[in-house]
C-alpha cells in the first residue's frame, strides 16, 4: 500500500506516467472507491449532507469514467483505461484529500473571514494543480502534448461542474 501512495504521490509531482502503474481492473476498484469516499468527505458540507455528497461523487466518477473511455475509444487507445483511470482516479484522491482540512479549517466562505479567503485562495490553487496533473496523465494516456492535455482537463473540469452541479446544487 506505501508504493501505491507513493507512485501517487510521484504522479501527482508530474514525475511518473500513468503506464508505470499495473494495468488492474481489482486497483482500479479500489481506487474507485476511495476517491468516492474522500469526494464525500472533502465536499459533504458543500452538498448539504454525506447522502448528497455520496450521490454527487457516484455520478462524478461515473461521468468521468464514461468521459475517458469515450475518449480512449475514439483514439483507439480502449487498452489504456485501467491504467489512465486509475491514475487519473488516484492522483485525485490524493489532492481532494488535501481539501478535506482546507475545507474545515475556512469555514462558511459567505463570511469572508481571512480562514475563508485562505481556504478558498488554497482551493483555487490546488484545482490549478490538479488540472496540470491531469494534463500530465492525459499527455501520455491519448499521446497528446502538455498543453492539450490541460486543455482536455479544463473542458472536463467544465463539463462535469455543470453536468453534476445541475444534479446536485450546492448548498
Amino acid at each position: 500500500m506505501n508504493a501505491l501512495f507513493n507512485y501517487f504521490f510521484e504522479l501527482c509531482l508530474l514525475r511518473v506516467k500513468p503506464q508505470d502503474l499495473p494495468a488492474s481492473g481489482a486497483l482500479l476498484g479500489l481506487v474507485i472507491l476511495a476517491n468516492i469516499t474522500v469526494g464525500v468527505l472533502a465536499f459533504s458540507g458543500l452538498y448539504g449532507g454525506v447522502l448528497r455528497a455520496l450521490m454527487a461523487s457516484v455520478v462524478e466518477s461515473l461521468f468521468f469514467l464514461a468521459v475517458l473511455g469515450l475518449l480512449l475509444y475514439c483514439k483507439g487507445l480502449l487498452p489504456r483505461f485501467n491504467q489512465s483511470a486509475t491514475a487519473l482516479l488516484g492522483s485525485s484522491t490524493l489532492l481532494a484529500i488535501i481539501l478535506i482540512p482546507l475545507y474545515s479549517v475556512g469555514g462558511n466562505a459567505a463570511d469572508h473571514t481571512a480562514m475563508a479567503v485562505v481556504a478558498d485562495l488554497g482551493a483555487l490553487l490546488l484545482l490549478i494543480w490538479s488540472l496540470m496533473v491531469m494534463g500530465h496523465i492525459l499527455r501520455y494516456t491519448l499521446d497528446i502534448s502538455f498543453g492539450h492535455g490541460i486543455l482536455f482537463g479544463v473542458v472536463y473540469f467544465l463539463l462535469s461542474s455543470l453536468f453534476v452541479g445541475s444534479l446536485f446544487p450546492l448548498s
